[in-house]
């Protein structure tokens, strides 16, 4: 069974495999302000081995090194905030699931009730309809007799 929530593909969906370049590109926007950061330092990185090839071992790498582990804590963060939704979305499914069992167990108590009235319903119909025919049949008689006294007097 294929299931998605709010376009959200849950793991199983194999009837539809959704391509990974748009999920690829999309995590890309998300992460390219913190890698346009980057670009200055790697350009003067660039700029300086250019500059000094002989000073390479002298190069310093402390604001690289400084950049990257910013950028680890942020995309560490992204992770968790990821994994909360995640779990967020779990529950909340959990939720409706719950929901939608307890509904339909009252669903079928009032279509149980229902179809009971219905029947109470029907045999009382039943009754008036018997009772009908019993009172037009003694009307009918109560007719006979009085036509037969009127006529015999």
């Amino acid at each position: 069974m294929v299931r998605t929530l709010q376009g959200l593909a849950i793991p199983g969906n194999t009837l539809h495999p959704k391509p990974m370049w748009p999920k690829l590109l999309l995590q890309l926007t998300e992460h390219l302000p913190k890698l346009i950061r980057l670009i200055p330092l790697l350009e003067s990185l660039v700029a300086s081995r250019l500059a000094a090839p002989s000073a390479s071992a002298e190069l310093d790498l402390t604001p690289l090194n400084e950049a990257t582990e910013a950028l680890k804590a942020e995309l560490g963060q992204v992770a968790r905030s990821h994994v909360a939704l995640s779990k967020q979305i779990f529950e909340a499914h959990q939720d409706l699931n719950q929901r939608i069992e307890h509904l339909s167990t009252e669903l079928r108590s009032h279509q149980e009730a229902s179809s009971r009235r219905i029947d109470q319903l029907e045999h009382q119909l039943h009754n008036f309809q018997n009772w009908f025919w019993i009172l037009l049949a003694l009307l009918l008689v109560a007719i006979a007799l009085m036509i037969a006294l009127l006529v015999v007097k």
